[in-house]
């Protein structure tokens, strides 16, 4: 059974991503702080032997990144944060490895990570410590002092915690857990790992602007008016006309599909108000993350201009925005049509959806 963590940890954990493990360098109790030695100057912490390997925390074939390293606008909130880890989507359930051998320092729950495992290691002749969060309590197989080998399971990928969708949360701190977070994607490369591509740019959706030479033009026609579905054989409102249009100007690598009759369910799509959007990645599977950004692009775009293209609200990442309540932000969507929040459909992790108003 996993270990909660105290409550005071709590507090700590909950100042933000940027400290947790400066702050979970506490956590370790006395008995096992004082088998691991000083993690200062870089010495060694948890093992008096370098680690005989390093490798990815995950099976191979199973896992796409859906976030790097470095300055993002959050998922969650929606705010501009700095992300001190990578993100790889997984199916809920996946084994989660230990990337090195190392001792288990803190093995728990808090209210942003969800289950979190940190291992303290020695890889070459440097202290290192690596984090694995946003397990199920469930999920959390290991206990504060245990000592792993790497590749042995510690845990499944879950979704608890601030999380949009079943994912493992991946973090690399040389000097231990008190030390400053790096990018694991070279790090695991210069371990022979993997052979992760390096993002170009670190810089997050929503940071970076739009493709859009200016802002769309201002809706003048009848929003009762039906007109041929360009994605379809049915027909949708003008004012959806209007916003595709303008869209796929902006962004002409999207594919839509806006009517379809869905009986039985309550769904926008066969009023003709509705159109769901996917950027390269086939409906069912998660966006690559260059797909990812780019659905982060368009949906700024939309909410930034959610006026002029007519949009009463976006359902995107598990997450639903409108109009009417626009000063609450992104709230957790939980209900209506085919919404799932553990389906990569139903939870909208895979396309956008954006209705109209009347």
């Amino acid at each position: 059974m996993a270990i909660r963590l105290a409550a005071a940890a709590l507090i700590l954990i909950m100042v933000g991503p940027a400290t947790i493990l400066i702050s979970l360098a506490a956590l370790i109790s006395s008995d096992l702080s004082a088998n691991c030695g000083s993690p200062s100057g870089g010495d060694v912490i948890g093992r008096e032997t370098p680690s005989s390997r390093v490798v990815f925390p995950l099976p191979k074939g199973v896992w796409v990144m859906t976030d790097g390293f470095g300055r993002r606008i959050h998922p969650v909130t929606a705010d501009e944060s700095f992300h001190t880890g990578l993100d790889l989507g997984a199916p809920a359930g996946t084994s989660i490895r230990a990337a090195a051998d190392g001792i288990v320092a803190v093995a728990g729950l808090s209210d942003v990570y969800g289950g979190l495992i940190v291992i303290e290691h020695r890889v070459g002749d440097r202290a290192v410590a690596t984090a694995y969060a946003h397990m199920w309590e469930a999920g959390i197989h290991v206990r504060i002092g245990d000592t792993v080998t790497a590749g042995q399971p510690i845990g499944e990928v879950g979704n608890a915690g601030r999380s949009t969708g079943p994912h493992l949360h991946f973090e690399v701190r040389p000097g231990g857990a008190n030390g400053q977070p790096i990018d694991p994607v070279p790090w695991l490369n210069d371990h022979e790992a993997t052979d992760l591509q390096q993002p170009e740019s670190n810089m997050s959706p929503g940071c970076t602007g739009n493709r859009s030479s200016g802002p769309p033009e201002q809706m003048t026609g009848d929003r009762r008016q039906m007109v041929d579905d360009p994605t379809s054989d049915g027909r949708i409102t003008e004012p959806m006309l209007h916003l595709y249009q303008q869209a796929i100007h902006a962004f002409p690598d999207t594919s839509w599909s806006c009517y379809s009759p869905r009986p039985g369910s309550k769904s926008e799509h066969p009023l003709g108000r509705a159109c769901d959007i996917t950027f390269g990645n086939p409906i069912g599977l998660n966006p690559t993350p260059d797909q990812l950004e780019d659905g982060w692009m368009i949906t700024n775009w939309m909410k930034d201009h959610a006026e002029a293209l007519g949009v009463e609200y976006l359902i995107w990442q598990g997450r639903i925005w409108s109009v009417a309540r626009q000063t609450e932000g992104w709230r957790v969507y939980n209900g209506g049509g085919m919404h799932d929040p553990k389906d990569v459909t139903g939870g909208h992790y895979d396309h956008l959806h954006v209705t109209v108003a009347p």
